[in-house]
């Protein structure tokens, strides 16, 4: 081949090749591109605490509140129990009773911390329940509660600084001074559970009066009812009397924590968060009339886990000082 044949021949199968990188540089712009706009183009609804929902997409569906929420402040007690502690159900009765006065504005959540009162006897045939989940040993250690139980917070006031926890004989007087006061936030609660026991709901904060501290929502996931072993000492309860051996198989246990929500669509492609036992921020004013909203799930509930007494209990607190100052519970599926 001559040299400029040779030449010429080079110069045409770079140019070639040239034109074909190029082409190649411009489909892959094109797609990317695309790419792009489709992701914008498919982003859901933004709710302002949560960011853009593009995980468990089943849960983005259309939740309806009831018409109207109270201004009242409703009141939470948290009754650390153990299904060893023969003492406990003097606590669950004596809160059954407040609760049957003063109704849907007492809300009781049962929390079984990791202590000797809750250890699974497991190939005993009883007590083989493990009550325990680690948010409940959190919630324990953080409000210095003491081993011995029943122990009891109420909205997370301090008690005798810097302990929260009150005793049951504390109840009658301390439950009634707290009831009926005014509240600074109202909260409203739809949810529901998909096909595969995956727990959605959608949570509606409301800013009733202006307040100035920093605030956190928190989503809790409690079943009622649960009926298994508890050890009932002589005198604690009087619908249990009488086993010699102080143990029923038929308790009725009320207000179970089961687990702590995390709220989804922080993490592109991730799975719901794992619940914190401080739950998820109020960002932005907290201006009168300022309205909040959360989407919150959960993993598949367990098989064995009653769906017709599964309650989201959610609360408002103060990150200044840990008290609670709103508090609704909602039955799933209501």
């Amino acid at each position: 081949m001559q040299t400029g044949t040779c030449l010429q021949w080079i110069n045409t199968y770079v140019y070639n090749k040239f034109l074909e990188i190029l082409n190649m540089n411009k489909a892959l712009i094109s797609f990317f591109t695309l790419a792009i706009l489709f992701v914008l183009s498919c982003d859901k609804v933004e709710y302002p605490n949560v960011g853009t929902v593009i995980v468990n997409e089943s849960c983005d569906t259309v939740f309806s509140f009831s018409a109207a929420t109270s201004n009242v402040r409703n009141v939470l007690v948290e009754d650390f129990t153990g299904h060893l502690c023969g003492n406990c159900p003097e606590a669950a009765y004596e809160l059954e009773q407040l609760h049957g006065v003063y109704g849907d504005t007492l809300i009781l959540l049962s929390i079984h911390p990791n202590t000797s009162f809750n250890e699974v006897q497991t190939g005993t045939g009883k007590y083989e329940t493990d009550w325990r989940i680690e948010e409940a040993e959190q919630i324990f250690n953080e409000f210095y509660m003491p081993s011995s139980l029943p122990r009891l917070m109420i909205n997370r006031e301090e008690s005798t600084p810097p302990f929260y926890f009150f005793n049951s004989n504390q109840l009658s007087t301390e439950v009634p001074s707290r009831m009926g006061q005014l509240a600074d936030f109202a909260i409203k609660c739809s949810g529901n559970m998909l096909a595969d026991r995956t727990i959605c709901a959608k949570v509606e904060v409301e800013v009733l009066n202006t307040v100035s501290s920093t605030y956190n929502v928190v989503n809790c996931l409690v079943e009622d009812s649960i009926v298994d072993y508890q050890t009932v000492y002589p005198g604690q309860h009087p619908d249990y009397t009488g086993a010699s051996d102080d143990t029923y198989s038929n308790y009725v246990h009320r207000h179970v924590l089961r687990d702590i929500f995390g709220h989804y669509g922080a993490v592109e492609g991730g799975a719901p968060l794992s619940g914190s036992i401080w739950g998820d921020p109020i960002v932005g004013s907290t201006n009168a009339g300022d309205i909040k909203q959360f989407v919150i799930s959960s993993t598949p509930i367990p098989a064995e886990w009653d769906e017709n007494h599964m309650y989201i209990l959610s609360y408002v607190f103060d990150n200044a000082t840990k008290e609670i100052l709103q508090v609704i519970e909602t039955k799933i599926g209501s």
